[in-house]
């Protein structure tokens, strides 16, 4: 698979890539500090680049190749594909997350937005380098200001979707209902790889929808998904520190300069 981009610019967008994983964990696991498994949380990350390149292969075959071969977009084709590939994705998400180690940790969420983040950042990598392509047949193409505009509006959206609906299947996992949520999760992951690669391609508009979808998930997936990888006990901990830091930062945002600001809980 010949790409006609340069060594320096491959590493750029790679480099792009990663700021995804970081904006992701900060804006989702930043509540979660000090209450959960960090080791855990960082060796799914590692699984999730490996399944994120396996995941760009496959899009590479059901529908890169078709669109440099053609110079067009099969929508039926591109549909059945997608949703195909993100069931497959689920599956193989839950049976990760399913393991004894993580069940019995309880970090099935905080572990599964982990393994999204790194999932969705290699497959926005992946279809940068695609775009970074001067040769490639879509609105946007070649290594040029554009193209690294949409790039980072893809590194933005679709680590953190990827991380949401992998949340989503571990807190489904901790209650005891996976089967409904796994397929639930595997049609929205194909519609996320339908609308970015079609978005790519010939509609840009699509990718707008990246947006929304990404700050109704977070907030679902803080007030719900994550706090479920908590026991009971340590629950009533992180909701009382949660509601102290954001008394403080009311405090700190309300206060008169010179005064001191109370830490203490009411």
């Amino acid at each position: 698979m010949a790409l006609g981009i340069a060594q320096s610019q491959f590493q750029i967008l790679t480099a792009i890539g990663m700021v995804g994983i970081f904006i992701g964990w900060r804006g989702g696991m930043q509540r979660m500090a000090g209450f959960y498994d960090m080791p855990s949380a960082t060796k799914h990350l590692a699984i999730g680049i490996v399944i994120g390149s396996f995941s760009g292969w496959f899009i590479d075959n059901l529908f890169v190749q078709q669109v440099v071969a053609t110079g067009l977009v099969f929508i039926d084709r591109t549909v059945v594909f997608m949703i195909l590939l993100g069931l497959a994705q689920s599956l193989l998400l839950h049976f990760i997350l399913t393991r004894k180690g993580t069940i019995n940790a309880r970090a099935c969420a905080t572990s599964g937005w982990t393994l999204g983040l790194g999932l969705g950042a290699l497959q926005s990598v992946y279809l940068m380098i695609r775009m970074a392509d001067p040769l490639w047949p879509g609105f946007v193409s070649g290594f040029n200001p554009k193209m690294l505009l949409v790039g980072f509006w893809l590194v933005i959206h679709l680590p953190a979707l990827e991380a949401i609906l992998a949340s989503w299947q571990g807190a489904s996992i901790i209650e005891k209902r996976p089967w409904g949520v796994l397929w639930k999760a595997g049609l929205l992951r194909g519609f996320i790889l339908i609308i970015a690669t079609i978005g790519i391609t010939s509609q840009p508009v699509l990718l707008i929808v990246l947006l929304p979808a990404a700050i109704y998930g977070f907030n679902i997936a803080g007030e719900r998904w994550l706090p479920s990888a908590l026991l009971p006990a340590i629950r009533q901990e992180f909701d009382r520190t949660s509601r102290a830091s954001t008394r403080r930062r009311q405090q700190q945002s309300d206060r008169i300069r010179g005064e001191i600001v109370s830490g203490e809980e009411e």
